[in-house]
């Protein structure tokens, strides 16, 4: 639905990503542009991948690539898996389950799969079960914060048992990393896949990955190594890291943002910015029980902190609820995807948009959303409730 002519335009982005950005970052992406091998661009490009070690918390190599975290996710399943390789999925919702083609495509058959319901997280034990009952699973790919359910699986679990079954893991870390702990040495996770538009607080457009020794050496003994492929990590590898060359024309306006972002997390430091996230998602889960609002997680235990996930109340309209903030009040929230779309809302505090004030914005607007569309709803409930919790 477009905006009719006496709507408010939007003005605070709070969706499951991307948000609203600092002004820092916004004015970074505005820079000139450098030539991308002036050696200026490649101090920047260096001082941004030293950053980002930092925050994914490695000593390991991290590769830049250019294009939407997707393009990561995929790239490590095109460099590591090999037709007959088994592999196994952890699917408690959407992009879990979305993995699946990935392994499907490059092995050539269906993957091995631990589901659970959309509301749930993925229990060790099954893993464990699964990985002795098979034996020979060569990947492992999970999901850490489960964005369209609002849920958080136990990713430093998994990775131990993939790395006690000689397994290689792929993490995809893509709305958790800046916002959420991602140690991924100590995890041992193998491939770690994050995006810069949901906790960092940058625009989309790069795929941020951390990669392991352990994956290196898969993609090196791969009997048809990926080359001369927009999804080649070794392109990235040989030629950069090695060779000081680039795979291809880098996106200067991307790094210049990334890089900003990078600098603000650290700037803040991780601990308080992975405890700033914390308080407001509370806050935020708070507020929805005061307005008397069912939280889709099955426990508290296993919420993310990037969004709040809200089931729909009975007689309203998911989509008609998300139009109605937009365009009465200029909040950006959002429903959800495929089998949970409709079920739920999400409302997301992520990196800049991560603090208090713009989280009672969203509760009020949620608040008189609600009432304007004839739910039954106090006004400063969910609000007050919020307050209480901070």
């Amino acid at each position: 639905m477009m905006p009719g002519p006496n709507s408010t335009s939007a003005k605070y982005t709070m969706a499951a990503g991307p948000v609203s950005i600092h002004d820092r970052v916004r004015q970074a992406y505005a820079r000139q542009l450098l030539y991308h091998y002036d050696p200026a661009f490649h101090a920047l490009f260096d001082d941004t991948t030293m950053k980002l070690q930092q925050v994914f918390q490695t000593s390991g190599d991290v590769v830049i690539m250019q294009g939407e975290a997707v393009l990561g996710l995929e790239a490590a399943s095109a460099c590591m898996v090999r037709p007959g390789d088994k592999c196994l999925n952890l699917v408690s919702g959407v992009f879990g389950a979305g993995y699946a083609r990935h392994f499907r495509y490059y092995s050539g058959q269906d993957p091995v799969e631990v589901k659970v319901a959309y509301n749930q997280s993925i229990d060790p034990s099954d893993v464990r079960k699964v990985l002795k009952q098979e034996g020979d699973i060569r990947f492992i790919s999970m999901v850490h914060s489960e964005t369209p359910s609002g849920t958080l699986n136990p990713v430093r679990e998994i990775c131990a048992l993939a790395q006690e079954y000689e397994a290689i893991s792929i993490v995809d870390a893509v709305s958790s990393l800046g916002g959420m702990d991602v140690p991924v040495d100590e995890w041992g996770a193998d491939v770690c896949v994050a995006g810069p538009h949901k906790c960092l607080g940058a625009a989309p457009g790069s795929a941020l990955i951390a990669v392991s020794e352990r994956a290196w050496e898969a993609m090196r003994v791969h009997p048809s190594p990926l080359r001369g492929s927009y999804l080649s990590l070794l392109d990235w590898k040989e030629l950069w890291m090695e060779q000081r060359r680039f795979p291809f024309t880098i996106f200067v306006s991307q790094i210049n943002g990334l890089n900003e972002a990078l600098t603000m997390v650290l700037e803040e430091g991780l601990g308080p910015r992975i405890k700033r996230h914390s308080q407001v998602a509370r806050m935020c889960r708070m507020g929805a029980k005061g307005m008397n609002l069912g939280l889709w997680p099955a426990s508290e235990e296993i919420m993310s902190t990037c969004v709040t996930a809200i089931s729909v109340p009975e007689g309203i309209d998911a989509h008609e609820l998300v139009d109605h903030m937009r365009e009465r009040y200029g909040i950006v929230i959002t429903g959800s995807l495929k089998e949970l779309e409709g079920r739920l809302i999400r409302i997301g505090h992520m990196g800049h948009m991560a603090q208090r004030v713009y989280v009672e914005m969203a509760l009020s607007a949620l608040e008189l959303s609600l009432l304007d569309l004839g739910y039954p709803v106090q006004l400063e409930q969910g609000v007050g409730a919020a307050r209480a919790a901070i």
